[in-house]
C-alpha cells in the first residue's frame, strides 16, 4: 500500500509527542513493507525532499507570516493574521497537490494540520483518496490548539474560535475515518459537531517502545529516601507545574528530590528557576528520556488542561515508572489506580501532595507497581498499533 502520512512537524523539525508517534508508525509501515511518504512543514523556503531512516520526506516551506516556535513568544499582534490565513491556506494546499500528484498514494492519513490548514481534506477527496484523520489536539475546536484560556479550560468555543472552525468543521464531514488518541478528545470534538457524518470513529492510543534499554519486570531496588520524583515535557502554566513545584515544596524535607525534564519560553523558565531554588529541584533543561527515566523513581504529570493523551505517561509505563497524574482530558485513561499510579484532582487543594506523600510512607510501592507498568507498556506496542491502523485504511478504502 502507498500512504502518505502528514504531520505539521517530522524529524528533525519536531520532537513533540505527536511527531514522535507519526515517526515510529511511518518506520513501522516501511519495516512492514509498504510504501510511506510523510509530508511535513518546515521553517526554510520552498519544498525539498529527504529520506529519514527509510521514510522519504517532503519538507514544505511554511507559507505564513512567520514561524511558529515554541521556545520564544511568537508575536501577538501578528496572531490572529497567522491563524486566518491558516484556516484556508491555498499555498500550502497547492504543494500538497503538487506533491500527490507525484507521488500517486492510495491513501492519505493526516496528523497534526498546524500550517497546512483542512483544505488539504478538499485537495484529497478532489483526487478521490481515501482519508483518515487522527486528533492529536484541539486545533480543529480552537486555533492555538488547547481551548485553554485565562488559567482555565474552555467549556464552549468562543466567538473567535467559532469563527476560524466554521471550514474546519465543514471540512471534517470530508473524511473517511477519524481516530481520537484519547476518548476523551475524540467525544470532545463530536461534542461541537464534528466528523458528524464521518462512517468509522475509532479510538486507537499512541504507541511507544523503550527497546533493549528497558528493565526486566523480576529487577528490584532498594528504596531509601528520598524518593526522586520527576516531570518531562515542555514547561508552560498550563502543564501544572507550578501546582507540582509547590505541592513538593509541602513534603517533609529530605524525603524527595524533584527533576524537571524539559524547556518552554525562556521568560518563563528564568521565572521558575528564581521562585524556586532549594537544592531539592533541579531544572535539567533537554533529557533523553532513557536517560532521564533511569534517574527518577515517579513521574508526575499534573497538567491543568484536558491534554488528549501524553504520551510522557506510555513512556514512564514502558521504563516501569508509576505515574500520578491529573484527572484531566485522557490521562485517565492511560493510568490504572493503584496498579500503575495515581491520579488526583487539581480543583482539590493538597490533593497532589497526598499522592506523593503516599509514596514517601510506602516506597516499596514502587517496587510492586514496576511490574504492573511494564505489562501495561505492552499495550502500546507499535506492532500492535500498525495493525489497527492498517485495518482502518482497509476500512476507509
Amino acid at each position: 500500500m502507498k500512504i502518505l502520512l502528514v504531520s505539521a512537524l517530522y524529524a528533525p523539525n519536531g520532537v513533540g509527542g505527536a511527531e514522535r508517534v507519526v515517526q515510529s508508525l511511518a518506520e513501522a509501515m516501511v519495516g512492514a513493507g509498504h510504501q510511506v511518504t510523510v509530508v511535513s512543514t518546515a521553517p526554510q523556503q520552498g519544498t525539498c525532499s529527504d529520506w529519514v531512516s527509510g521514510v522519504k520526506v517532503y519538507y514544505v516551506g511554511l507559507r505564513n507570516i512567520y514561524w511558529p516556535s515554541w521556545d520564544k513568544e511568537n508575536p501577538k499582534v501578528l496572531k490572529p493574521l497567522w491563524h486566518a490565513l491558516d484556516t484556508y491556506n491555498i499555498w500550502m494546499a497547492r504543494e500538497v497537490a503538487y506533491i500527490l500528484e507525484i507521488e500517486e498514494p492510495d491513501l492519505m492519513h493526516t496528523n497534526t494540520l498546524g500550517g497546512f490548514s483542512t483544505i488539504i481534506w478538499q485537495v484529497a477527496k478532489q483526487r478521490g483518496l481515501p482519508l483518515v484523520h487522527t486528533i492529536h489536539d484541539y486545533y480543529l475546536l480552537c486555533p492555538r490548539g488547547i481551548m485553554f484560556r485565562n488559567g482555565e479550560n474552555c467549556k464552549t468555543q468562543c466567538p473567535e474560535c467559532r469563527l476560524y472552525g466554521l471550514l474546519r468543521r465543514r471540512f471534517s464531514n470530508l473524511v473517511d475515518v477519524v481516530v481520537g488518541v484519547s476518548r476523551f478528545s475524540l467525544e470532545r470534538h463530536l461534542e461541537f459537531g464534528y466528523f458528524a457524518t464521518t462512517p468509522n470513529k475509532s479510538v486507537l492510543f499512541n504507541s511507544y517502545e523503550v527497546g533493549a534499554a528497558a528493565p526486566s519486570s523480576d529487577t528490584q531496588y532498594t528504596r531509601f529516601l528520598p524518593i526522586r520524583f520527576g516531570y518531562l515535557g515542555r514547561l508552560l502554566p498550563l502543564k501544572g507545574l507550578e501546582e507540582l513545584l509547590e505541592s513538593v515544596r509541602r513534603l517533609p524535607e529530605g524525603s524527595w528530590s524533584l527533576d524537571v525534564a524539559g524547556r518552554g519560553y525562556a521568560t518563563y523558565e528564568r521565572y521558575l528557576q528564581a521562585k524556586y531554588t532549594t537544592s531539592a529541584i533541579r531544572f535539567l533543561g533537554f533529557v533523553e528520556p532513557k536517560a532521564f527515566f533511569r534517574q527518577i523513581d515517579v513521574l508526575v504529570v499534573p497538567s491543568v488542561w484536558h491534554d488528549p493523551l501524553p504520551t510522557v505517561i506510555i513512556e514512564a509505563c514502558a521504563h516501569g515508572v508509576p505515574v500520578i497524574g491529573s484527572s484531566r482530558g485522557g490521562i485517565p485513561e492511560l493510568i490504572e489506580e493503584q496498579n500503575t499510579g495515581f491520579l488526583f484532582d487539581p480543583d482539590h487543594a493538597g490533593d497532589l501532595r497526598a499522592k506523593m506523600q503516599r509514596y514517601i510512607d510506602e516506597p516499596a510501592m514502587i517496587d510492586n507497581m514496576r511490574s504492573a507498568c511494564l505489562k501495561k507498556a505492552e499495550d502500546f506496542l507499535t506492532e500492535n498499533l500498525l495493525e489497527q491502523y492498517l485495518n482502518l485504511y482497509d476500512a476507509a478504502r
